[in-house]
């Protein structure tokens, strides 16, 4: 019988509600069992966890919250839970001021030794050095971000929307929404040194939210949420992106409103998959051997409205889609050669989720 993939997932709600859920993938049937649920944090609406699983990262995405004395304080937090090894519960939670407001996304070192978080309507992104009990620290580095875009709506400021560090850990590549660029900011030889590295500009109007490296780490993909399209960045030296081609995310007889979301890349490197929140769709893109280019192979309905986030297994056998509007995540078994999500009839009632962590 094959072993059961722990998911966790995250989900917007108040504090008195069900913010953390924890679930177990069946393989063999491919079916969900809602194993715990937790509340006590406002929308913990992006989690991360350590290699080891012993400690579970979340944000907590507010412009306000309740300090530990009882006092109002402006921005959102950072928090982290300790995993049992045995019963996998997690226990009471730390918590740290992010210094800004919603922060939205997370993001470890290969090596653990530091986590970043990203405040999209703080305009910046603040980075805390992890102790040797996997609990992160009071944070030490602050990045601030200037800038707007041709969308006077949505881009009238920055909006650092995700963090992700490079694979070897030396480098951190912010997509930031509000000014159509990836910042990338490098390790020092100072223990706490980071400082400006690069930055790579993209479409006026695009909206970079979020990126995928691809396994080999020569190629990085963002998806930008305000046109729907996919970006390839060719990522041949350490830390310097250089950008290539954009492509639309959406079929060409689609004419509504869509946004994209998430973005990945599958394990073996053969395909990428993003979503788009409005068209409802995962779309799948076959990259090319030979010159890394993407080509559309499809795209394939979440059974749900407003794709937030989805995950894939790191087998590469499953994808896990939380439709944020309608309430419930859907199971997908990824057809091998094709690379297409193949509904497997599987979904679970969970109020706005809006995260998966498969571990």
């Amino acid at each position: 019988m094959a072993k059961a993939h722990e998911i966790w997932i995250g989900a917007y709600g108040a504090k008195n509600e069900v913010g953390i859920t924890r679930v177990e993938l069946l393989p063999d049937t491919a079916e969900f069992v809602k194993t715990a649920e937790y509340g006590g944090i406002e929308n913990p609406s992006f989690l991360r966890m350590n290699k080891a699983g012993t400690r579970l990262y979340a944000v907590s995405e507010t412009d306000e919250y309740v300090d530990e004395d009882g006092d109002k304080a402006e921005g959102g937090q950072l928090a982290s839970f300790p995993v049992d090894a045995e019963s996998r519960k997690l226990g009471p939670g730390q918590y740290h001021p992010t210094h800004g407001n919603h922060p939205c996304h997370l993001h470890l070192t290969p090596s653990e030794d530091w986590l970043a978080v990203s405040n999209y309507s703080g305009a910046s992104v603040m980075m805390y050095p992890i102790g040797p009990d996997a609990r992160p620290l009071a944070p030490v580095i602050r990045f601030r971000h200037t800038g707007t875009g041709p969308n006077a709506d949505r881009q009238e400021a920055p909006h650092p929307h995700s963090v992700f560090f490079s694979p070897d850990g030396q480098y951190l590549f912010v997509a930031d929404l509000g000014m159509d660029k990836v910042m990338v900011y490098g390790r020092g030889p100072e223990a706490n040194e980071w400082s400006a590295h690069d930055a790579v500009s993209l479409e006026p109007g695009a909206g970079p939210r979020h990126l995928a490296f691809h396994p080999s780490g020569k190629a990085v993909y963002v998806v930008n949420e305000l046109d729907s399209t996919i970006t390839r960045l060719s990522h041949d030296e350490p830390g310097k992106l250089v950008r290539q081609e954009s492509l639309s995310t959406l079929p060409t007889s689609f004419e509504g409103e869509s946004w994209c979301a998430e973005i990945l890349a599958s394990p073996d490197g053969r395909f990428v998959y993003a979503s788009n929140r409005g068209h409802d769709s995962i779309g799948v893109f076959r990259i090319d051997e030979q010159t890394g280019e993407l080509h559309p192979s499809g795209h394939v309905s979440t059974r749900g409205k407003f794709p937030r986030n989805f995950a894939l297994s790191p087998d590469g056998q499953w994808l896990i889609a939380a439709n944020q509007n309608s309430d419930n995540i859907v199971l997908f078994r990824i057809e091998q050669q094709s690379g297409l999500p193949v509904f497997t009839g599987t979904e679970l009632r969970i109020s706005k989720p809006v995260c998966v962590l498969i571990r």
